[in-house]
């Protein structure tokens, strides 16, 4: 086999094309004016008839108008292209993490690249606003699990564990006599060990329903509604629209725990005791809503600060979903999630999801 050699003309072309923007146009000027000054020093000799000196005053010429070329476009080219390499510095400070650096204003600059630095700015302005955001309400969501945290164990320490140290008082009392107890103390041991496990179910439905797995999603929000009812006194209207089918499992997941997020918002801030829950399943989606008529809130007020919001909407994202909430002081609220249905998501009925 023959090896290939690159002639010389295409290596030249490709280590140009390989050239930084800057030194591209710089040889590109130096060539027009070269071949200019070439070609108008040889034709002006030529038109006077005066060609005795022609080689020695083209290259004077071709040389001269090099070197002021070369000089005038260095100077020009780099004032103008001094705003590119500030950007380019100020983002590899961005990429090593310093994202409080921001591009200073070039003198000498063009106007376009002004714009962009200044979008370039305000850019970094919006980024670290963000991270801010998210910092304030990570620090606001790893509060209200250690509020939730606190609470289960009182709800633990306060209902079950009193149940459950009277009930090991009488069994002790009973292992005392040493006789066969009457039907008033089993009838107090029954009614007892009973409590104590009504509890327990509940902190563990609160925590993660069993029926969102065995029965899906129609079966968890009715039992989130009865739930609601009992805890709270408030009255939960629950309307199924299309055909009931199992949902991918963290689909399912996410729309439960936005109604749950939902209902104790009603429950705790809408001042209402009625609400309404509309799960809505359609061909290639699924859409959930709860909506009040209570005294709702200004949004652009706690958009900036809700926990719940935020984690209602990162739960539809992550379902690829949206999240819409409408609501103005005395209108009542109306929480909408719509997630999109691919088949991979649609499971057949009775099929179990598995987290």
């Amino acid at each position: 086999m023959t090896p290939r050699f690159r002639t010389p003309p295409a290596r030249v072309v490709r280590r140009l094309l390989h050239l930084p923007i800057f030194y591209k146009v710089l040889v590109a000027n130096s060539l027009i004016v070269v071949v200019g000054a070439i070609v108008g020093t040889t034709l002006t000799l030529l038109s006077t008839g005066n060609t005795e000196h022609l080689p020695e005053l083209v290259a004077l010429f071709a040389v001269t108008g090099t070197l002021l070329s070369v000089l005038i476009n260095w100077i020009v080219l780099r004032a103008a292209f001094r705003p590119i390499e500030v950007l380019e510095q100020t983002a590899d400070e961005v990429r090593r993490g310093n994202f409080h650096v921001r591009a200073p204003a070039v003198t000498f600059s063009d106007p376009d690249l002004d714009n962009l630095t200044s979008t370039f700015n305000a850019m970094l302005d919006t980024l670290v606003g963000y991270q801010e955001r998210l910092r304030e309400l990570s620090q606001r969501a790893l509060t209200a699990q250690e509020e939730e945290r606190r609470r289960i164990a009182r709800e633990l320490h306060d209902d079950p564990a009193q149940s459950l140290t009277a009930l090991l008082v009488l069994l002790k009392m009973v292992h005392d006599r040493q006789q066969l107890t009457d039907g008033t103390v089993l009838r107090e041991l029954i009614d007892l060990t009973s409590s104590a496990l009504e509890s327990i179910r509940a902190i563990a439905q609160e925590l993660r329903p069993p029926v969102l797995d065995d029965l899906g999603l129609v079966a968890a929000l009715e039992g989130l509604a009865m739930q609601y009812r009992q805890r709270f006194g408030l009255t939960v209207q629950v309307q199924i629209r299309g055909q009931c089918q199992r949902l991918a499992p963290e689909i399912e997941l996410a729309l439960y725990r936005i109604a749950q997020e939902a209902l104790t918002n009603v429950a705790k801030h809408a001042g209402t005791d009625r609400a309404t829950l509309e799960l809505a399943f359609e061909a290639d989606r699924v859409a959930l809503s709860i909506s009040d008529r209570g005294k709702g809130f200004d949004l652009n007020e706690v958009l900036g600060s809700g926990v719940g919001l935020f984690s209602m909407r990162e739960r539809a994202q992550l379902v690829h979903g949206t999240l819409e909430v409408k609501t103005e002081p005395g209108a009542g609220t109306r929480v909408a999630v719509t997630v999109p249905l691919r088949p991979a998501d649609q499971l057949p009925d009775g099929t179990e999801g598995e987290q």
